[in-house]
Protein backbone atom coordinates (compact mmCIF):
# COMPACT_ATOMS: atom_id res chain seq x y z
CA UNK A 1 0.00 0.00 0.00
CA UNK A 2 2.82 2.47 0.46
CA UNK A 3 4.16 1.56 -2.67
CA UNK A 4 1.43 2.65 -4.41
CA UNK A 5 0.98 5.80 -2.18
CA UNK A 6 4.45 6.79 -3.06
CA UNK A 7 3.52 5.96 -7.01
CA UNK A 8 0.53 8.79 -6.50
CA UNK A 9 2.70 10.89 -4.94
CA UNK A 10 5.31 10.66 -8.24
CA UNK A 11 2.36 11.06 -10.78
CA UNK A 12 1.06 13.92 -9.01
CA UNK A 13 4.39 15.87 -9.30
CA UNK A 14 4.59 15.45 -12.53
CA UNK A 15 1.33 16.44 -13.59
CA UNK A 16 2.48 20.03 -11.64
CA UNK A 17 6.21 19.79 -13.01
CA UNK A 18 5.04 18.86 -16.59
CA UNK A 19 1.01 20.37 -17.31
CA UNK A 20 1.97 20.57 -21.20
CA UNK A 21 3.39 17.35 -21.86
CA UNK A 22 0.59 15.94 -19.70
CA UNK A 23 -1.99 17.36 -21.23
CA UNK A 24 -1.13 16.18 -24.75
CA UNK A 25 -0.54 13.25 -23.52
CA UNK A 26 -4.58 12.80 -22.38
CA UNK A 27 -5.69 14.36 -25.29
CA UNK A 28 -4.15 11.82 -27.74
CA UNK A 29 -5.24 9.13 -25.57
CA UNK A 30 -9.18 10.29 -25.90
CA UNK A 31 -8.57 11.19 -29.52
CA UNK A 32 -7.59 7.23 -29.53
CA UNK A 33 -9.89 6.01 -27.54
CA UNK A 34 -13.01 7.87 -29.43
CA UNK A 35 -11.73 6.54 -33.25
CA UNK A 36 -10.72 3.22 -32.38
CA UNK A 37 -11.19 1.40 -29.18
CA UNK A 38 -14.88 2.49 -28.67
CA UNK A 39 -16.16 2.40 -32.12
CA UNK A 40 -13.85 -1.26 -32.12
CA UNK A 41 -14.36 -2.73 -28.97
CA UNK A 42 -17.87 -1.75 -27.73
CA UNK A 43 -19.92 -4.04 -30.21
CA UNK A 44 -17.95 -7.36 -28.93
CA UNK A 45 -18.22 -5.72 -25.20
CA UNK A 46 -22.06 -6.05 -25.56
CA UNK A 47 -22.03 -9.55 -27.53
CA UNK A 48 -19.76 -10.90 -25.23
CA UNK A 49 -22.26 -10.15 -22.46
CA UNK A 50 -25.41 -11.61 -24.42
CA UNK A 51 -23.60 -14.91 -24.95
CA UNK A 52 -22.86 -15.67 -20.95
CA UNK A 53 -25.57 -14.29 -19.94
CA UNK A 54 -27.82 -16.21 -21.86
CA UNK A 55 -25.57 -19.35 -22.11
CA UNK A 56 -25.62 -19.41 -25.87
CA UNK A 57 -21.61 -19.28 -25.36
CA UNK A 58 -21.99 -23.09 -24.04
CA UNK A 59 -24.67 -23.55 -27.02
CA UNK A 60 -21.96 -22.25 -29.28
CA UNK A 61 -19.01 -24.21 -27.35
CA UNK A 62 -20.46 -27.72 -28.49
CA UNK A 63 -19.43 -27.25 -32.12
CA UNK A 64 -16.04 -26.29 -30.46
CA UNK A 65 -15.68 -28.26 -27.55
CA UNK A 66 -13.97 -31.21 -30.00
CA UNK A 67 -11.02 -29.49 -30.33
CA UNK A 68 -10.87 -26.99 -27.24
CA UNK A 69 -11.38 -29.99 -24.50
CA UNK A 70 -7.81 -32.68 -26.18
CA UNK A 71 -5.95 -29.18 -27.83
CA UNK A 72 -6.38 -27.10 -24.29
CA UNK A 73 -8.08 -28.33 -21.76
CA UNK A 74 -10.89 -25.79 -21.62
CA UNK A 75 -14.81 -26.18 -22.41
CA UNK A 76 -15.87 -25.78 -26.11
CA UNK A 77 -17.48 -22.65 -24.56
CA UNK A 78 -13.72 -21.43 -24.37
CA UNK A 79 -13.69 -21.68 -28.23
CA UNK A 80 -16.25 -18.42 -28.49
CA UNK A 81 -14.08 -16.80 -25.89
CA UNK A 82 -11.09 -17.23 -28.59
CA UNK A 83 -12.94 -16.35 -31.34
CA UNK A 84 -14.28 -13.30 -30.00
CA UNK A 85 -10.75 -12.59 -28.28
CA UNK A 86 -9.06 -12.41 -31.75
CA UNK A 87 -11.52 -10.56 -33.20
CA UNK A 88 -11.95 -7.86 -31.37
CA UNK A 89 -9.13 -7.14 -29.11
CA UNK A 90 -7.41 -6.32 -25.31
CA UNK A 91 -9.78 -7.64 -22.82
CA UNK A 92 -12.44 -8.94 -24.66
CA UNK A 93 -11.08 -12.63 -24.15
CA UNK A 94 -10.37 -12.09 -20.73
CA UNK A 95 -13.59 -10.66 -19.47
CA UNK A 96 -15.45 -13.21 -21.64
CA UNK A 97 -13.54 -16.07 -20.33
CA UNK A 98 -14.01 -14.45 -16.55
CA UNK A 99 -17.68 -14.04 -16.84
CA UNK A 100 -17.86 -17.87 -17.87
CA UNK A 101 -16.56 -18.66 -14.51
CA UNK A 102 -19.20 -16.19 -13.00
CA UNK A 103 -21.80 -17.99 -14.73
CA UNK A 104 -20.36 -21.48 -13.52
CA UNK A 105 -19.58 -22.60 -16.76
CA UNK A 106 -16.37 -23.18 -16.21
CA UNK A 107 -14.50 -23.86 -13.82
CA UNK A 108 -11.77 -21.71 -11.80
CA UNK A 109 -8.87 -23.46 -13.27
CA UNK A 110 -10.68 -23.52 -16.37
CA UNK A 111 -10.99 -20.06 -16.97
CA UNK A 112 -7.60 -19.21 -15.95
CA UNK A 113 -6.36 -21.59 -18.83
CA UNK A 114 -9.08 -19.45 -21.21
CA UNK A 115 -7.99 -16.24 -20.59
CA UNK A 116 -4.39 -16.55 -20.87
CA UNK A 117 -4.78 -17.35 -24.30
CA UNK A 118 -7.61 -15.94 -25.47
CA UNK A 119 -6.47 -12.43 -24.45
CA UNK A 120 -4.83 -11.33 -27.85
CA UNK A 121 -4.77 -7.91 -30.05
CA UNK A 122 -7.65 -8.15 -33.15
CA UNK A 123 -7.30 -7.42 -36.72
CA UNK A 124 -7.83 -3.68 -36.68
CA UNK A 125 -5.33 -2.96 -34.53
CA UNK A 126 -2.72 -5.51 -35.79
CA UNK A 127 -3.41 -5.38 -39.71
CA UNK A 128 -4.82 -1.90 -39.68
CA UNK A 129 -2.79 0.10 -37.30
CA UNK A 130 0.37 -1.37 -37.13
CA UNK A 131 0.42 -3.20 -40.72
CA UNK A 132 -0.62 -0.75 -42.88
CA UNK A 133 -0.08 2.39 -40.81
CA UNK A 134 3.05 2.15 -38.96
CA UNK A 135 4.72 -0.04 -41.64
CA UNK A 136 3.01 0.49 -44.59
CA UNK A 137 2.46 -2.91 -45.74
CA UNK A 138 -1.31 -4.50 -44.84
CA UNK A 139 1.53 -8.05 -46.08
CA UNK A 140 3.36 -7.42 -43.07
CA UNK A 141 -0.09 -6.79 -41.04
CA UNK A 142 -1.34 -10.15 -42.25
CA UNK A 143 2.07 -11.65 -41.26
CA UNK A 144 2.32 -10.47 -37.84
CA UNK A 145 -1.53 -11.27 -37.00
CA UNK A 146 -0.91 -14.88 -38.14
CA UNK A 147 2.08 -14.76 -35.84
CA UNK A 148 -0.03 -13.33 -33.14
CA UNK A 149 -2.54 -16.03 -33.63
CA UNK A 150 -0.38 -18.96 -33.27
CA UNK A 151 1.60 -17.60 -30.26
CA UNK A 152 -1.88 -17.41 -28.80
CA UNK A 153 -2.38 -20.91 -29.80
CA UNK A 154 0.75 -21.72 -28.50
CA UNK A 155 0.34 -21.05 -25.18
CA UNK A 156 -3.04 -22.25 -24.49
CA UNK A 157 -1.53 -25.87 -25.55
CA UNK A 158 1.35 -24.44 -22.40
CA UNK A 159 -1.94 -23.94 -20.37
CA UNK A 160 -3.58 -27.11 -20.35
CA UNK A 161 -1.25 -28.38 -18.37
CA UNK A 162 -2.08 -25.75 -15.60
CA UNK A 163 -4.00 -27.35 -12.91
CA UNK A 164 -4.72 -30.08 -15.60
CA UNK A 165 -6.97 -32.30 -13.32
CA UNK A 166 -9.81 -29.66 -12.82
CA UNK A 167 -12.52 -29.35 -14.89
CA UNK A 168 -16.25 -29.00 -15.30
CA UNK A 169 -18.23 -31.66 -14.58
CA UNK A 170 -21.34 -30.29 -14.56
CA UNK A 171 -23.02 -29.28 -17.82
CA UNK A 172 -24.37 -25.75 -18.56
CA UNK A 173 -27.93 -26.81 -19.49
CA UNK A 174 -29.33 -25.99 -16.24
CA UNK A 175 -27.79 -22.40 -16.27
CA UNK A 176 -29.21 -22.07 -19.67
CA UNK A 177 -32.43 -22.98 -18.54
CA UNK A 178 -32.41 -20.91 -15.68
CA UNK A 179 -31.34 -18.11 -17.30
CA UNK A 180 -34.19 -17.96 -20.07
CA UNK A 181 -37.05 -18.65 -17.43
CA UNK A 182 -35.58 -15.52 -15.06
CA UNK A 183 -34.50 -12.79 -18.13
CA UNK A 184 -36.25 -10.85 -21.06
CA UNK A 185 -34.67 -10.04 -24.02
CA UNK A 186 -34.69 -6.69 -22.90
CA UNK A 187 -33.81 -7.48 -19.79
CA UNK A 188 -30.25 -9.32 -20.88
CA UNK A 189 -29.71 -6.54 -23.59
CA UNK A 190 -30.10 -3.67 -21.14
CA UNK A 191 -27.67 -5.12 -18.91
CA UNK A 192 -25.28 -5.93 -21.18
CA UNK A 193 -25.20 -2.23 -22.70
CA UNK A 194 -24.65 -1.26 -19.28
CA UNK A 195 -22.03 -3.50 -18.25
CA UNK A 196 -20.13 -2.67 -21.52
CA UNK A 197 -20.35 0.72 -20.99
CA UNK A 198 -18.88 0.40 -17.41
CA UNK A 199 -16.17 -1.95 -19.26
CA UNK A 200 -15.22 0.66 -22.04
CA UNK A 201 -14.97 3.71 -19.65
CA UNK A 202 -12.28 1.26 -17.53
CA UNK A 203 -10.32 0.90 -20.80
CA UNK A 204 -10.68 3.79 -21.72
CA UNK A 205 -9.04 5.27 -18.48
CA UNK A 206 -6.48 2.91 -18.40
CA UNK A 207 -5.19 4.16 -22.06
CA UNK A 208 -5.26 7.71 -20.58
CA UNK A 209 -3.86 7.27 -17.68
CA UNK A 210 -0.95 5.36 -19.07
CA UNK A 211 -0.67 7.97 -21.98
CA UNK A 212 -0.11 10.29 -18.62
CA UNK A 213 2.22 8.30 -17.05
CA UNK A 214 4.18 7.97 -19.81
CA UNK A 215 4.96 11.39 -20.89
CA UNK A 216 6.02 12.01 -16.85
CA UNK A 217 8.66 9.25 -17.07
CA UNK A 218 9.90 10.80 -20.21
CA UNK A 219 9.94 14.20 -18.83
CA UNK A 220 11.83 12.99 -15.62
CA UNK A 221 14.04 11.07 -18.00
CA UNK A 222 13.31 7.32 -16.44
CA UNK A 223 12.39 6.03 -19.54
CA UNK A 224 15.92 6.93 -20.95
CA UNK A 225 17.54 5.90 -17.77
CA UNK A 226 15.31 2.11 -18.91
CA UNK A 227 16.71 2.69 -22.54
CA UNK A 228 20.52 2.93 -21.18
CA UNK A 229 20.16 -0.03 -19.22
CA UNK A 230 19.04 -2.06 -22.22
CA UNK A 231 21.48 -0.26 -24.01
CA UNK A 232 24.41 -2.21 -21.95
CA UNK A 233 22.42 -5.67 -22.72
CA UNK A 234 23.17 -5.65 -26.67
CA UNK A 235 20.30 -3.26 -27.65
CA UNK A 236 20.17 -0.67 -29.80
CA UNK A 237 19.50 2.80 -28.55
CA UNK A 238 16.28 2.61 -31.15
CA UNK A 239 15.10 -0.35 -30.13
CA UNK A 240 15.83 -0.31 -26.71
CA UNK A 241 13.99 3.09 -26.67
CA UNK A 242 10.88 0.78 -28.33
CA UNK A 243 11.21 -2.28 -25.93
CA UNK A 244 10.70 0.38 -22.77
CA UNK A 245 7.91 2.30 -24.51
CA UNK A 246 5.93 -0.95 -25.00
CA UNK A 247 6.65 -2.52 -21.80
CA UNK A 248 4.34 0.17 -20.82
CA UNK A 249 1.77 0.64 -23.58
CA UNK A 250 2.18 -1.02 -27.01
CA UNK A 251 0.99 1.31 -29.52
CA UNK A 252 3.65 3.49 -28.32
CA UNK A 253 6.60 0.76 -28.42
CA UNK A 254 4.83 -0.41 -32.07
CA UNK A 255 5.47 3.30 -33.47
CA UNK A 256 8.62 3.65 -32.32
CA UNK A 257 9.45 -0.20 -33.43
CA UNK A 258 8.22 0.40 -36.76
CA UNK A 259 10.99 2.94 -37.90
CA UNK A 260 13.69 0.79 -36.77
CA UNK A 261 16.02 0.17 -39.81
CA UNK A 262 16.81 -3.61 -39.07
CA UNK A 263 13.99 -5.31 -41.03
CA UNK A 264 14.24 -8.56 -38.59
CA UNK A 265 14.77 -7.12 -35.67
CA UNK A 266 11.67 -4.62 -36.66
CA UNK A 267 9.64 -7.52 -37.16
CA UNK A 268 10.60 -9.58 -34.17
CA UNK A 269 10.53 -6.80 -31.84
CA UNK A 270 6.87 -6.18 -32.79
CA UNK A 271 5.34 -9.09 -32.33
CA UNK A 272 6.82 -9.33 -29.04
CA UNK A 273 5.83 -6.16 -27.88
CA UNK A 274 1.83 -7.56 -29.46
CA UNK A 275 2.38 -10.66 -27.31
CA UNK A 276 3.07 -9.24 -24.18
CA UNK A 277 0.40 -6.26 -25.20
CA UNK A 278 1.93 -3.61 -22.20
CA UNK A 279 1.65 -2.97 -18.90
CA UNK A 280 -1.57 -0.93 -19.21
CA UNK A 281 -3.13 -3.96 -20.76
CA UNK A 282 -2.15 -6.44 -18.39
CA UNK A 283 -3.64 -3.82 -15.93
CA UNK A 284 -7.07 -3.60 -16.88
CA UNK A 285 -7.59 -7.77 -17.38
CA UNK A 286 -5.82 -8.21 -13.53
CA UNK A 287 -8.81 -5.82 -12.40
CA UNK A 288 -11.27 -7.79 -13.85
CA UNK A 289 -9.43 -11.35 -13.09
CA UNK A 290 -9.46 -9.87 -9.35
CA UNK A 291 -13.11 -9.18 -9.35
CA UNK A 292 -13.61 -12.76 -10.47
CA UNK A 293 -10.89 -14.63 -8.18
CA UNK A 294 -8.53 -15.30 -10.94
CA UNK A 295 -4.91 -14.90 -10.31
CA UNK A 296 -3.35 -12.23 -12.27
CA UNK A 297 0.14 -13.07 -11.71
CA UNK A 298 -0.71 -16.74 -13.99
CA UNK A 299 -2.23 -13.87 -16.27
CA UNK A 300 1.38 -12.23 -16.40
CA UNK A 301 3.57 -14.93 -16.43
CA UNK A 302 1.80 -15.95 -20.01
CA UNK A 303 2.09 -12.94 -21.38
CA UNK A 304 5.50 -13.16 -20.60
CA UNK A 305 5.45 -16.98 -22.62
CA UNK A 306 3.69 -15.19 -25.33
CA UNK A 307 6.43 -12.98 -26.02
CA UNK A 308 8.81 -15.35 -25.97
CA UNK A 309 6.36 -17.74 -28.57
CA UNK A 310 5.62 -14.17 -30.91
CA UNK A 311 9.10 -13.26 -31.32
CA UNK A 312 10.27 -16.87 -32.05
CA UNK A 313 7.94 -17.13 -34.43
CA UNK A 314 8.88 -14.01 -35.90
CA UNK A 315 12.59 -14.91 -35.94
CA UNK A 316 12.02 -18.40 -37.76
CA UNK A 317 9.38 -16.69 -40.84
CA UNK A 318 12.55 -14.00 -40.92
CA UNK A 319 15.13 -16.31 -42.06
CA UNK A 320 12.41 -18.50 -44.11
CA UNK A 321 13.61 -17.43 -48.00
CA UNK A 322 9.75 -16.19 -48.48
CA UNK A 323 10.10 -14.13 -45.44
CA UNK A 324 13.42 -12.13 -46.53
CA UNK A 325 12.52 -11.84 -50.22
CA UNK A 326 8.88 -11.11 -50.19
CA UNK A 327 9.08 -9.00 -47.25
CA UNK A 328 12.41 -7.62 -46.00
CA UNK A 329 13.72 -6.63 -49.35
CA UNK A 330 11.20 -3.82 -49.78
CA UNK A 331 9.27 -5.43 -52.69
CA UNK A 332 5.32 -4.59 -52.38
CA UNK A 333 3.10 -7.12 -53.33
CA UNK A 334 0.00 -7.31 -54.85
CA UNK A 335 -3.48 -7.46 -52.45
CA UNK A 336 -4.16 -10.76 -53.77
CA UNK A 337 -0.96 -11.96 -53.08
CA UNK A 338 -1.14 -10.90 -49.45
CA UNK A 339 -4.59 -12.38 -48.89
CA UNK A 340 -3.11 -16.05 -50.31
CA UNK A 341 0.13 -15.49 -48.05
CA UNK A 342 -1.84 -14.84 -44.88
CA UNK A 343 -4.59 -17.53 -45.72
CA UNK A 344 -1.12 -19.89 -46.17
CA UNK A 345 -0.09 -19.10 -42.59
CA UNK A 346 -3.58 -19.43 -40.91
CA UNK A 347 -4.05 -22.37 -42.61
CA UNK A 348 -0.88 -24.50 -41.54
CA UNK A 349 -1.89 -22.89 -38.41
CA UNK A 350 -4.90 -25.13 -38.16
CA UNK A 351 -3.70 -28.05 -40.12
CA UNK A 352 -1.32 -28.22 -37.06
CA UNK A 353 -3.71 -27.61 -34.29
CA UNK A 354 -5.92 -30.01 -35.73
CA UNK A 355 -3.09 -32.51 -36.08
CA UNK A 356 -2.15 -32.43 -32.60
CA UNK A 357 -5.87 -32.34 -31.24
CA UNK A 358 -6.39 -36.10 -33.21
CA UNK A 359 -3.34 -37.21 -32.31
CA UNK A 360 -4.32 -36.64 -28.75
CA UNK A 361 -7.94 -38.46 -29.40
CA UNK A 362 -6.24 -41.01 -30.78
CA UNK A 363 -3.47 -41.09 -28.15
CA UNK A 364 -6.78 -41.66 -25.88
CA UNK A 365 -8.48 -43.62 -27.34
CA UNK A 366 -5.41 -46.47 -27.17
CA UNK A 367 -4.93 -45.81 -23.64
CA UNK A 368 -9.07 -47.08 -23.42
Amino acid sequence: MRLLWGFTVFVVFGLVCAPAECLSAAAAGLDLCARVIVPSLFPFFVCSAILTQTGAAGVLGRWCAFIMRPLFNVPGSGGVAFVLGIMSGYPVGAKLGADLYETNQCTRAEAQRIVCFCNNAGPLFIIGSVGAGMLGSRTLGLMLYAIHVLSAVSVGIVMRFYKKDERMTVGCAAYRLAGAQQTTAGGVLSSAVTKSVELIFYVCGFIVFFGVLTAILTHFKIIAAMQSLLCLLGMTPEAARAACFGFLEVTGGAVRAAVLSSEPLRLVLLSALLGWSGVSVILQVSGILQVSGLSPAVFMLSKLLQAGFAAFYALLFSLLPVGSAAVFAGGRTSAAEAWVFSLLLLGISAAVIFSLSLCRLVYINLRR
